[in-house]
């Protein structure tokens, strides 16, 4: 697939279509400001006819209601939407005419349809029309109308995508569509027909970079502070889910289902990323004999990439089981897929792609009458008159709020079948209301329990690349609602599905997702984790720690396949694939050949539990594991961070700025801060890789105990200080939090630390020098990488690190050499100008 030509096309077509629609809305008197009254009957002298008055009416009212930018994006979406859609049908031959509507037969942009116009099959062709165009030689308006009749015949069978002539967007469909170097002509042209034929995976492609400039504006604008609203969250959480990762999601899940309930199978056979069950697999999984009774659910669907490979997956199933090819189509769309979605664009493509994988298994399928089950999540309001109307409703304020903003926590919602009976009690009691309110309220409540029926359902797989989003750049109703909702989880929008899939799934169901690796291992998800070892087994897990899986995605990835039950002795199979993008899919299959290649391991999930925090560090060996049954590092002392001035800037300089007279050294406690009369005092600020002793650059504004630091801080009414005053100038443990690399851990003594100058002070001075020797030893690198994969070197992961007590002759001779370590590191710092101990070059 020629990536390069999709991308540059997408991208283009965006912003001409953008362009072309809004002179069409110059047109009509469609304007972002002081547009002309809806019952209008010209427009710069143009009269308008009774259905381009209606249909302009209508386009008002989405004006009023979501804005002017808004219609013109949506606009031009519905017809780049439709181009792709028949584009791809008349390739494939889809198309119920086997005529080919915008090129040639050849591949030529010389539009088949418009040379066999009298001709075609479509009921919606206003043929005296079409016979006057033709002889009048009006190319350009009789493809307008043979256009717009393919539309009318196609929105039977795919609502989703067309519509019926005479929809009020017929109005903003750009002028000169055979216009050389135009939208339609560039279609045909710089796309090969070959990537048309790979799959109807390409409009999941078209619509990733369709929308990619509009997610780099949401992006910029994340970097200036701004928070994403409700008509940005879409755009910047959409990704094409790469198809390796669909297939190891979906295998692992929905095929693993069937294998179990089928030994004799033979679908492994077509599934390469399957991990295969061993000996000690799931017993208690889910019963199924036939393949109609399976329930697939993408709670975020996007284009649909997901589905489409459930559907084959689903295909072979029922091929197995003996069914015609145009029952299971038929089947595998009414009973055994749903997909939920806050874009209406993005549903809009995956309701076409599963409907084209459908068409590849029964040629009739779109004469069946059969559409797919995707349901847009779009928000519901009902004013204050209409939910007075609604006692039921009233009694819910907090669903009622939800339902409000839909098209924000989307499928995160967890309405339950009391919702659900209080929606129909309060429709029950509106039926013979004839008020505008109580009608309103109807045609609301009505939409409304259609988008919330399969929120509330359970199903037997759970399959998604939720969106990603950190809760910074969520807009303050999406923060605060998740905070309540999903408290553990509320740190990214993909973690949050991870909790929401564990409720979607039924009893001994599965729920397989990709999502940010962050949540392995910090703390803000330790509740996740343990929910997740507690309640669920995982049976296969990708890490993809070093370089992500996915290219339009900035940080590493977690593919979790998570069997919502538990049951003694069961190993999951985990993948470190932390090589170039470009190579995990092979190492992953070479894994799956060769368990002993060095980056496969079985582990059971139970096992975390044992290490503090619960990170899902699969790589750490039963021995290491085990490790952690030692006291912790807590037993001798405690970790802070240092102080938080709130002005770097105004209170620390290095400490060859102020005049040494001004700096008091040998501080020893608070008390010593106070009576001095000096103003600066040396301050640990991280620094470098140096163990042992070093680092030691800065001092800190300290004047009376801190007296302009602290009253700044009184002012801004905040703490800046995170530890007890009693441990000032003790002394204590350093190290650098955030690191490159391996730890380093420095003495410090007569002197304070800033917030990025971490420090562990023990209960007892005496034990510093032996303890400072356990953080340094190799033990202790290793074991963090454990606790703190990411290399920020945390107060809770060093309080955590396992400590066994020495014996008195082992402790004199830990220190013995520790005190050797620190001797040698503080000659060679002070072997340079940067110490203030600093008296001559070594080579001098």
């Amino acid at each position: 697939m020629n990536d390069s030509a999709i991308k540059n096309y997408a991208t283009w077509a965006r912003r001409e279509l953008i362009s072309q629609v809004q002179r069409r809305c110059a047109r009509y008197g469609i304007l972002e400001q002081g547009s002309p009254d809806a019952k209008a009957d010209a427009i710069d002298g143009r009269v308008l006819t009774a259905q381009e008055k209606s249909q302009r009416a209508k386009l008002l009212s989405l004006v009023a209601a979501d804005g002017w930018q808004e219609l013109v994006e949506r606009a031009a979406y519905t017809w780049f939407n439709r181009l792709l859609a028949i584009r791809f049908m008349e390739v494939n031959d889809r198309l119920p005419s086997h005529v080919r509507v915008l090129s040639a037969a050849d591949g030529t942009f010389a539009p088949q349809a418009l040379h066999e116009a009298m001709d075609l099959p479509l009921d919606a062709l206003d043929r005296e029309e079409a016979a006057r165009l033709v002889q009048a030689g009006d190319d350009e308006a009789l493809f307008r109308l043979v256009f717009l009749a393919q539309c009318d015949e196609l929105a039977d069978c795919m609502p989703a995508v067309f519509s019926h002539i005479g929809g009020a967007m017929e109005l903003l469909l750009p002028d000169s569509l055979l216009r050389a170097g135009g939208v339609v002509e560039q279609l045909v042209t710089a796309i090969p027909e070959d990537d048309w034929r790979e799959g109807v995976e390409i409009v999941g492609w078209m619509y990733q970079y369709y929308v990619s400039e509009r997610k780099d504006e949401v992006f910029a604008g994340f970097k200036k502070g701004k928070k994403a609203e409700r008509g940005s969250i879409a755009p910047a959480t959409q990704l094409f889910t790469p198809n390796w990762i669909v297939r190891y999601l979906t295998e692992n899940s929905l095929g693993r289902l069937w294998v179990l309930n089928h030994l004799e199978s033979e679908l492994p056979q077509e599934m390469p990323y399957f991990v295969k069950p061993d000996e000690d697999h799931e017993t208690g999984f889910r019963r199924v004999s036939s393949p109609e009774e399976i329930t697939v659910v993408d709670p975020a669907c996007g284009s649909g990439h997901i589905l489409v490979y459930a559907f084959e997956l689903l295909a072979k199933m029922y091929a197995e089981a003996g069914y015609a090819p145009r029952d299971a189509a038929r089947l595998i769309v009414e009973k055994n897929l749903t997909g939920m979605e806050i874009d209406p664009r993005a549903a809009a493509m995956a309701s076409f792609a599963v409907t084209m994988k459908a068409c590849e298994v029964d040629s009739r399928f779109l004469r069946r009458g059969v559409s797919p089950r995707i349901t847009v999540l779009e928000r519901v309001e009902l004013e204050s008159e209409e939910l007075d109307l609604c006692p039921n409703m009233l009694k819910r304020r907090e669903l009622v709020d939800a339902a409000a903003h839909l098209d924000e926590c989307g499928s995160l919602l967890r309405p339950t079948e009391d919702d659900l009976a209080a929606i129909e009690g309060d429709l029950a009691s509106l039926a013979g209301g004839g008020t505008v309110f109580a009608s309103g309220a109807r045609e609301k409540l009505a939409r409304l329990r259609a988008e919330l029926e399969p929120l509330a359902r359970r199903y037997d797989v759970v399959v998604a690349n939720p969106p990603y989003m950190g809760s910074g750049n969520m807009n303050k109703w999406l923060g605060g609602w998740t905070k309540d909702n999903y408290a553990a989880t509320c740190k990214d929008l993909c973690t949050c599905f991870i909790a929401r899939g564990m409720n979607l799934a039924k009893e001994s169901g599965y729920e397989s997702l990709i999502t940010s690796d962050t949540c392995m291992y910090i703390s803000s998800f330790e509740k996740m984790r343990k929910e997740i070892i507690n309640r669920t087994s995982i049976i296969t897990f990708i890490d993809t720690r070093g370089t992500n899986a996915h290219p339009d995605v900035f940080d590493a990835n977690a593919g979790w396949v998570l069997w919502n039950a538990t049951a003694d002795g069961i190993h999951g199979s985990y993948f470190k694939l932390n090589h170039p993008i470009v190579e995990k899919e092979a190492r992953l299959l070479e894994a799956l050949a060769n368990p002993d290649c060095g980056w496969f391991y079985l582990v059971k999930s139970t096992a975390f539990n044992a290490i503090p925090g619960s990170p899902i560090a699969y790589w750490a060996s039963s021995q290491q594991i085990r490790v952690f049954e030692n006291p912790s590092a807590k037993r001798w002392g405690a970790s802070s961070k240092g102080i938080i001035t709130g002005k770097n800037d105004l209170f620390l300089r290095m400490w060859h700025e102020v005049s040494t007279r001004n700096i008091e050294f040998f501080a020893t406690n608070a008390e010593d801060a106070t009576v001095s009369e000096r103003r600066w005092y040396p301050c640990r600020k991280g620094g470098s890789f140096r163990k042992w002793y070093g680092n030691h650059e800065y001092v800190i504004d300290w004047y009376k105990d801190g007296f302009h630091v602290l009253g700044l801080a009184e002012v801004e009414g905040r703490n800046c200080q995170g530890y007890l005053k009693e441990w000032e100038f003790k002394p204590s443990i350093s190290w650098t939090s955030i690191s490159s690399g391996a730890p380093a851990f420095r003495l410090g003594y007569n002197d304070l630390a800033e917030s990025a100058g971490m420090f562990f002070i023990p209960d007892d001075v005496q034990h510093v020098r032996w303890l400072l020797g356990c953080f340094n030893s190799s033990v202790t690198t290793k074991l963090l990488e454990i606790l703190a994969p990411t290399l920020n070197f945390t107060a809770g992961s060093i309080e955590s690190l396992p400590i066994v007590s020495p014996n008195h002759s082992l402790e004199c001779a830990i220190v013995e050499t520790v005190n050797s370590c620190i001797d040698t590191a503080k000659l060679d710092w002070d072997s340079f100008e940067v110490s203030w101990g600093f008296e001559k070059h070594p080579l001098v």
